[in-house]
């Protein structure tokens, strides 16, 4: 199954261990297969990178070379869900070899290794028989591979064999998976013993793999579950980020300004030390994403305004002065994020993180997780109101910057409150944990058009004042900020509404 990205492939299997000389049973007529291909037979070799510590392999992500079949190139795997898996691809012209990962591979799992060598660990030869199962609906369902392998783990110079069976779905669903795995633990098969072919020619070398925080109902177990999956939206954005992809910037600022606010929320929960720590250089990485951010908000905007005037208003070299400035300033700061990326401090960041997780909670992390929770986000609200309230006293610039601090103070309560609802995924409380943070999202967007057209108005005064010093026309300047200001009074429209929802569902707190 193809996901959105160029050259990438959602993996969807169930692994199955197989005896020798168990045969494949017949699938067309059974499991709604209608009918089956030919066996065809073929022999993929692939050898697979790690660090000497088995950094990737131990986040259940998997580097190899493979040669000999159809798909052969380099094979970046990612977990997405316990059965479901994101393949990246390069071509093997890609450059590297069965000793060296090429560069454009190697940046996708930065994150990762964070500075250390990719070294080869284990060399994998499976020969394979591939039959393609038809359905009803679909032609190319889903693939059955009988799998003899033979795995060498360079790491401590040992090989193994076994046999295997592989389904992976094409065109099919879940519920094709489910009728054909049935079929085959009926015939002889066995849940796989490992998650991958690498995980059991590793064996013992993982047996110490990093846990996922156990969700056991406790405040202290569903802070580290939340904190885990935007851990998890952070790593999954820094090789879209490198690669420069559209939005990716965004995505990894949203996921960094998000570990910081939660945080902040929950910081009784965990070791305050540590805490300030990471939000500080959080807070650096946030800074740094926010200068291409922002610049590259900016010019979107000035081109999406201009394209919308006629012809006549639009006077002097403005495009360039506003929509090619804005796009310059992107790639200069686009290449800083890069730089820093491949840094100390940020891989010290990632480190850090991970400490975090496997660090003890502290205060009330015992307790019954709602009831922390709701704690929180009820303080969480009273900010909200109270910035309210101190903008509703205000006019002018001060009224301008006390609406920006509703806006921040409401962003605060959406994350904590997403956290929340992520952390606790079923109940009365997450529930209204979603509300709230729904509710608190559209008061955020609301005073974020605004504060973008503030931001916008703001840089367009010195652009026209700096093209004014250079003796162009600025008339189409005047028009473009007499837009701006249209549409910040018209973006304060909707708060009155967004602000008595967010009342009336984080009333439920106090329930």
């Amino acid at each position: 199954m193809s996901s959105g990205d160029a050259g990438a492939h959602t993996e969807i299997e169930a692994k199955f261990d197989v005896g020798t000389d168990t045969p494949v049973p017949e699938l067309t007529g059974s499991a709604s297969i209608v009918a089956s291909s030919a066996p065809d037979p073929t022999h993929p070799s692939s050898t697979y990178f790690d660090t000497a510590d088995l950094d990737l392999a131990r986040r259940r992500i998997t580097v190899r070379r493979r040669t000999g079949s159809s798909d052969a190139g380099w094979h970046v795997k990612m977990p997405v869900s316990t059965d479901e898996r994101l393949e990246l691809r390069s071509p093997l012209s890609a450059g590297g070899n069965n000793s060296r990962v090429p560069s454009e591979v190697a940046e996708r799992v930065s994150a990762h290794v964070r500075g250390k060598a990719l070294v080869p660990v284990a060399t994998i030869e499976t020969r394979r028989i591939v039959t393609i199962l038809s359905t009803k609906h679909h032609d190319n369902a889903a693939e059955l591979c009988d799998d003899t392998v033979t795995a060498h783990n360079l790491l401590d110079d040992v090989t193994v064999t076994w046999r295997e069976w592989e389904v992976e779905l094409l065109d099919g669903d879940r519920k094709i998976l489910r009728k054909v795995s049935k079929h085959l633990l009926s015939h002889g098969a066995h849940p796989a013993s490992s998650t991958s072919k690498l995980a059991r020619a590793l064996g013992p070398r993982l047996t110490d793999t990093d846990a996922v925080p156990a969700r056991d109902g406790t405040a202290g177990a569903a802070v580290l579950a939340a904190l885990s999956d935007d851990i998890s939206a952070l790593l999954a954005a820094d090789p879209r980020v490198r690669q420069n992809a559209d939005d990716a910037v965004h995505a990894m600022r949203v996921a960094t300004r998000r570990l910081r606010s939660v945080l902040r929320s929950y910081r009784k929960l965990l070791d305050r030390e540590a805490v300030d720590t990471l939000r500080s250089e959080l807070s650096w990485l946030a800074d740094i994403l926010g200068t291409a951010r922002d610049a590259e908000v900016l010019a979107a905007r000035y081109r999406s305004a201009l394209d919308s005037l006629e012809d006549r208003p639009v006077r002097g070299p403005i495009v360039e002065s506003l929509v090619g400035t804005q796009e310059r300033l992107y790639a200069l700061a686009h290449e800083e994020i890069v730089r820093e990326l491949d840094g100390r401090r940020y891989f010290a960041l990632l480190n850090g993180l991970d400490a975090l997780l496997a660090a003890p909670t502290v205060g009330p992390s015992d307790a019954e997780a709602p009831s922390v929770f709701r704690k929180v986000l009820r303080a969480q609200f009273r900010t909200v109101e109270k910035a309210e309230a101190r903008a509703s006293s205000l006019t002018g610039a001060e009224h301008e910057e006390a609406v920006h601090d509703i806006r921040k103070a409401a962003k605060k309560l959406r994350y904590a409150a997403e956290a929340a609802s992520t952390a606790i995924p079923s109940g009365r409380f997450h529930r209204t944990a979603s509300a709230v943070a729904s509710s608190a999202k559209k008061v955020q967007s609301v005073l974020g058009d605004h504060q973008d057209s503030a931001v916008s108005r703001d840089t367009l005064l010195l652009e026209a004042a700096s093209a004014a010093e250079r003796g162009e026309d600025t008339f189409t300047f005047g028009v473009l900020y007499a837009n701006e200001t249209a549409a910040g009074r018209d973006a304060l429209e909707p708060l009155p509404r967004a602000l008595k929802k967010l009342r009336r569902t984080a009333s439920a707190l106090s329930n």
